[in-house]
């Protein structure tokens, strides 16, 4: 394969797009990137992205392109994040994104660039193929806006409504509320008396809505009188993975309920394998039910988490997808899952 075919083979799985910081992952180089803007076939989106002539434009495409022209590890930010996850009041017609301080100082030409003193790794999902922070990540952003004292009162309220909304969209979880309140408080983060008072509020467990697709798999282990798994649990080894959909409490053993809305692109799949191989790197085996199961294949489902408990009882760090995975030659870790 030469160069403008692994330019090719890269751009169609990223809305037709490739960054330059990409060039040495595909085994290319500068002249390469020189050649591909000169020669027609090419057109440029930035100094730092280029895609093939003629590639449809959309608002994924846009939104991507503003991540990769802000470079590795950057992410969709705040307003945009929720504008993204179809939050009402936010668009991207001013793309803000975000990367960790340090390292490049090179500033974007596609969005506007927010620079962060961290960003903890299971704040970063990937949405419909682009890279964003989390919605309740960004909701805190949000609440930085309000942490004066004298902005707090309409701070309270318009947070709340944003929690309550993404709550109601699935995209936030008491759950999740209350680990981040737990983490992030520690390192003096703007807005932590905003979030920490609406948490208060916001208990996990509290609301039918907290997670369908985590509930429908409780109540399919509790029909077939199956040991329950322990819902929103953080994970890893050394340092934090982040949190688990479940995490069984006698073996080293993370379950993931995977909806198709968000796991479904080549780039949520990345993103996903390299979350399981972390886990597995970790010492968990790991099971992943998909939500086509879990409506329409109970026993399936139910099956996925009794296998993935086999392997984990075996000492096995493998990847155990139920049969509704639509993902290609999906990522199963070190060891056979027959």
């Amino acid at each position: 394969m030469d160069w403008e075919e692994r330019f090719m083979d890269r751009s169609s799985t990223q809305e037709g797009l490739l960054a330059r910081f990409q060039l040495e992952e595909l085994g290319c180089t500068r002249d390469h990137w020189w050649r591909a803007k000169r020669n027609g076939r090419w057109t440029t989106l930035s100094s730092r992205v280029i895609g093939p002539r003629g590639a449809p434009d959309s608002n994924t495409r846009r939104a991507l392109a503003g991540v990769l022209d802000a470079g590795p590890g950057s992410v969709l930010h705040g307003g945009s994040t929720l504008g993204w996850f179809g939050f009402r009041g936010f668009d991207l017609r001013d793309l803000v994104v975000a990367r960790l301080r340090g390292g490049s100082t090179h500033q974007p030409e596609l969005a506007a660039l927010h620079r962060l003193r961290d960003l903890r790794p299971h704040d970063v999902v990937v949405v419909r193929g682009v890279p964003t922070e989390s919605a309740l990540r960004a909701i805190w952003a949000e609440a930085d806006r309000y942490a004066g004292v004298r902005r707090q009162d309409i701070g309270y309220q318009r947070v709340g409504h944003l929690l309550d909304e993404g709550h109601r969209m699935k995209a936030v979880t008491w759950a999740g509320l209350h680990e981040m309140v737990d983490g992030i408080q520690q390192r003096g983060r703007g807005g932590t008396v905003i979030m920490r008072a609406l948490a208060g509020e916001r208990l996990p467990g509290t609301s039918p809505t907290e997670s369908n697709l985590e509930s429908r798999l409780e109540k399919l282990l509790a029909d077939i009188g199956a040991r329950q798994l322990r819902r929103q649990v953080v994970v890893g080894g050394h340092e934090p993975i982040g949190r688990a959909d479940h995490r069984d409490d006698e073996l080293p053993l993370a379950v993931e309920t995977n909806s198709l809305q968000y796991h479904t692109t080549p780039s949520d799949q990345a993103a996903d394998e390299l979350r399981y191989r972390r886990l597995t790197e970790a010492g968990f085996t790991v099971g992943v039910v998909w939500e086509p199961d879990l409506w329409q294949n109970p026993r399936a489902a139910t099956d996925t988490v009794a296998r993935a408990r086999r392997h984990a009882a075996a000492g096995e760090r493998v990847v155990v997808h139920s049969p509704g995975c639509p993902w290609p030659d999906p990522y199963l870790g070190a060891g056979s899952c027959a």
